[in-house]
């Protein structure tokens, strides 16, 4: 795309827009079920070892089979890094992934199979490599100066991530071995504010005819902050660079949904949802409670040898401290794991009951289930210290549709290239079960476990629109609530422990349909649970 054509996107947009009379479509996300995916890693097409648009399409169905609704991909615009989360080229598709055109095609698909797509955005910085940076250091008649933030008139300091004002040039290491420096773009400049505005509206309308076939149903926005790094230099963001890009992209394509991933990771993040203009935000507080570790501004923690600790009240308690942060058009999103985060299976030291117990969490409390790929089959992994940001490959491997990593499609891009690859679960006996050509043949899997409870949340709208109410609280390790829609009430009650617990009395037996169950055994107004046992039920 040429830059020049940039500035006059906006306008020629917004009024095909007015000219075909577009409605407001506002979606009601709860319904919704997002698969987040770091695409590298999915499917290969071409026999180069990464995933790549093509192959994303040829798996389309495997979605609709496992019943998601919306894909949520890490970055895809071109970069030096291999997760693309700081760009060389904003407005180039990575060429590992494919071309502009693959990218066109692979929207279109996504929509005809009744999809919808969402693109990671973090467009606040810029690396070593693109034009602005490398034109304008040390050229302070650069056209490009703008665009990127100096602390000094001759353009030799350029503000950094992760590194104080006037620092020297730090080179940060990417894999395989690779050097960049990461750079501030100058957010505060109004030239860039509207260049970055008329990028958003691009990708919600491509080819500006007003028709979005072609074009994203919203964004996830990467580290997103008021006072950008808490430098100083970057402040009031939400009301001053990001409501405007927003507003921009909804008044374009009301039904635009934009999820923001809050940068306090202890926070519930509506306060940003409401300054910013966001319609989302991610249930940190939920994951740390589900996992029972105190909330903390990541999540690098090394997994107990007997799994987590869950407490029922503290679920409860946080279920419902964010349901009241949140109104009836804003959402918050539920996950268990993510790129940035251990596996969930690490952090529960392969405890299989709380693997599948977590799933139930996951996706029938309050909230937008988010499921990051290869959850559903319990993929192993936990970052490490290697001084690049190769430390976080054994949270994004290759999503293994067989055995044998040889085998066509299986995206190991990383392959031989470190420890990480010598680690790797594909290179132990666990890819054996793990894989999901073995999982989808078992019906008791927990890839049929996702699948299952998937099913339940999108047939019965109790799981998607009902009250929450906490019940059975007197029992310590009972975590169960009653959702409640209408006439029509859905039950969770699920055993949290490695003891076997009889639950007496209770009077939503007496007339409730089952709807999945494991390890329980009901008699009556009774229920024998043996450890992590699981009940999904409703009741007129």
């Amino acid at each position: 795309m040429n830059k020049s054509v940039l500035p006059l996107l906006s306008a020629c947009i917004l009024m095909s827009n007015i000219v075909l009379g577009q409605k407001d479509t506002a979606i009601n996300w709860n319904n919704e079920i997002i698969y987040h995916v770091m695409q590298r890693s999915f499917y290969d097409s071409n026999g180069d070892l990464h995933g790549d648009l093509n192959g994303f399409v040829q798996k389309l169905d495997y979605l609709k089979e496992l019943g998601v609704t919306t894909i949520l991909f890490t970055p895809l615009y071109e970069s030096g890094f291999y997760h693309n989360y700081f760009p060389t080229n904003y407005e180039a598709i990575d060429p590992e992934y494919g071309t502009k055109e693959d990218y066109i095609n692979f929207v279109k698909a996504v929509h005809k199979k009744g999809l919808k797509f969402l693109m990671d955005m973090e467009t606040q910085y810029a690396q070593s490599g693109n034009i602005w940076f490398d034109d304008s250091f040390e050229n302070p008649d650069s056209k490009y100066t703008d665009f990127i933030y100096y602390s000094d008139s001759l353009n030799k300091y350029p503000e950094q991530i992760f590194m104080p004002s006037k620092s020297p040039l730090y080179d940060f290491t990417a894999w395989p071995g690779d050097k960049h420096h990461i750079v501030f773009l100058d957010l505060n400049n109004e030239k860039v504010k509207h260049w970055m505005k008329d990028f958003y509206l691009y990708w919600v309308d491509p080819n500006a005819d007003g028709n979005f076939d072609d074009g994203v149903d919203g964004f996830r926005i990467d580290h997103i902050m008021d006072d950008l790094d808490y430098k100083g230099l970057f402040t009031n963001m939400y009301q001053e660079f990001w409501k405007p890009i927003f507003r921009a992209c909804k008044d374009l394509n009301p039904s635009i949904f934009v999820l923001g991933e809050q940068s306090n990771w202890n926070e519930y993040g509506d306060s940003m949802v409401k300054a910013s203009g966001a319609d989302a935000a991610f249930s940190f507080p939920l994951r740390f409670a589900i996992a029972g570790e105190e909330g903390t501004h990541d999540m690098y923690i090394d997994p107990a040898s007997n799994g987590v600790k869950m407490d029922p009240k503290r679920i409860h308690k946080v279920v419902k401290e964010s349901m009241s942060h949140f109104t009836v058009n804003t959402f918050t999103v539920n996950f268990l794991e993510n790129h940035d985060t251990a596996r969930w299976a690490s952090v529960v030291n392969n405890n299989e009951g709380q693997k599948r117990v977590a799933a139930v969490l996951n996706i029938l409390l309050p909230g937008v289930p988010s499921i990051y790929y290869g959850q559903e089959l319990g993929l192993t992994g936990q970052t490490h210290e290697w001084g690049s940001d190769a430390n976080h490959i054994p949270v994004r491997e290759a999503f293994p549709w067989t055995t044998n990593f040889e085998d066509k499609g299986n995206a190991v891009w990383y392959k031989d290239t470190g420890d990480w690859w010598t680690q790797s679960f594909w290179n132990t006996s666990s890819v054996n079960q793990l894989a999901l050509s073995v999982q989808k043949k078992d019906k008791n899997s927990l890839w049929n476990h996702y699948r299952n409870l998937i099913a339940i949340r999108r047939q019965h709208d109790v799981f998607t629109q009902g009250s929450y109410i906490p019940i059975l609280t007197a029992h310590e390790h009972i975590m169960a609530f009653k959702r409640q829609l209408n006439n029509i009430n859905g039950y969770v009650v699920i055993n949290t422990s490695e003891e076997t617990i009889k639950l007496d009395n209770i009077n939503f037996l007496k007339n409730h349909e089952v709807l999945h169950q494991q390890n329980i055994t009901i008699s009556e107004n009774s229920m024998t649970l043996k450890p992590y046992a699981i009940l999904v039920s409703k009741s007129h």
